[in-house]
């Protein structure tokens, strides 16, 4: 029904590094290893029932969410930051409002009907032409940040459009990388290789990961999914799950 999402690992040669005290630390240190291995298997435990049923729903695969999961809030529930992302994959109410409601106008497939009903059982009027986002965000954050299962989805349903928006003419997705970059900085500010069909160029995740137009948070996280000892690299190469 969707696009194939193509996943080549690791894209980026080199693992992510950060400044640890006195010295640098790096994705590819045995005790980070160590400590991301756990990390992906309590969430795998934890809510993997929710991730394989939204995964089946919206055909991503398991492991992909397990790592935006891991990338996004290392598998807690967070409350929401200043600009009101929350939960395990950090969905903001705007993100969630606006890739659901242009769903029909920007994704060939429909919305998939569990993921329709689940949004309309939790805010029942969120559909109505005349719902502004300012009438429902309340309601929208105390479902992202209580209810484990609506992340996922709302995550999850995030990503897919963000997926299909960057898929080439061919139907596969060479943009996994440009949808990241989509889901942590806003879809709008996703405009390397932009075609005058609306439709967008891949663009390879090196050259995304050091292009000073993408902001900073985003070059990381491309590096902590895509890179050498990356969350993707330990799932589909170290099958740690």
């Amino acid at each position: 029904m969707f696009s194939e999402v193509y996943i080549k690992l690791p894209d980026i040669k080199t693992a992510y590094s950060y400044s640890c005290g006195r010295r640098t630390c790096s994705y590819s240190d045995a005790s980070i290893k160590e400590g991301n291995t756990k990390m992906i298997r309590t969430i795998s435990n934890k809510y993997g029932s929710f991730i394989q049923n939204w995964s089946n729903q919206f055909q991503i695969p398991f492991g992909v969410l397990v790592g935006f999961i891991a990338t996004e809030s290392g598998g807690t529930m967070a409350p929401p930051n200043k600009f009101l992302a929350t939960g395990l994959m950090q969905v903001t109410p705007a993100a969630i409002y606006d890739s659901a409601r242009k769903w029909n106008t920007e994704v060939k497939s429909p919305l998939p009907s569990a993921a329709r009903s689940l949004i309309i059982s939790k805010i029942p009027n969120f559909f109505n032409t005349n719902t502004s986002l300012s009438s429902i965000q309340s309601s929208i954050l105390r479902n992202l940040q209580n209810d484990a299962n609506f992340n996922i989805m709302a995550g999850t349903l995030t990503l897919r459009w963000l997926i299909e928006r960057f898929t080439d003419d061919s139907g596969v997705s060479r943009g996994l990388n440009k949808a990241m970059v989509g889901y942590n900085a806003g879809a709008y500010r996703v405009v390397l290789g932009s075609s005058k069909t609306g439709r967008e160029t891949p663009v390879d995740s090196t050259s995304l990961a050091t292009n000073r137009q993408v902001p900073l948070e985003s070059r990381s996280y491309l590096y902590k999914l895509l890179g050498k000892d990356g969350f993707l690299e330990l799932i589909y190469k170290n099958k740690v799950i």
